[in-house]
């Protein structure tokens, strides 16, 4: 797993079209969801996901920029014990949807960075 950037975008549909012609076809696209990921070599190297979705269980606003790195951690939990607690802004929870395990921190200059695992099975 490696780190990415996903783009929180307020228009998927041009985000996805611009996206596309910069990298490539997307490996998987969830229009309902307003999520898609662009990968290589098994690796998300990009991923895209629609503001109003994202609102529901991301803590994105529109003073990120639109932009939040996701860190691939083998314990979501461990992770969020081991630093400071005011960096923390959502704590972790399962996304059965996503099938993934995730929390969301603000690192010190304030920038999102979400946490997330794959629970076991």
């Amino acid at each position: 797993m490696s780190v990415h950037p996903r783009v929180v975008t307020d228009d998927f549909p041009a985000a996805l079209r611009f996206w596309t012609i910069l990298l490539g076809e997307p490996e998987r696209v969830v229009p309902d969801v307003g999520y898609a990921s662009f990968d290589s070599a098994g690796e998300t190297v990009l991923a895209l996901l629609d503001r109003r979705a994202a609102e529901a269980v991301l803590p994105v606003g529109r003073g990120d920029g639109g932009v939040l790195v996701v860190v691939p951690v083998p314990d979501v939990d461990a992770t969020v014990a081991a630093v400071a607690p005011d960096t923390l802004v959502v704590a972790p929870a399962d996304r059965p949807g996503w099938g993934i395990r995730s929390a969301y921190l603000r690192d010190p200059d304030g920038n999102l960075v979400e946490v997330q695992s794959w629970p076991a099975g």
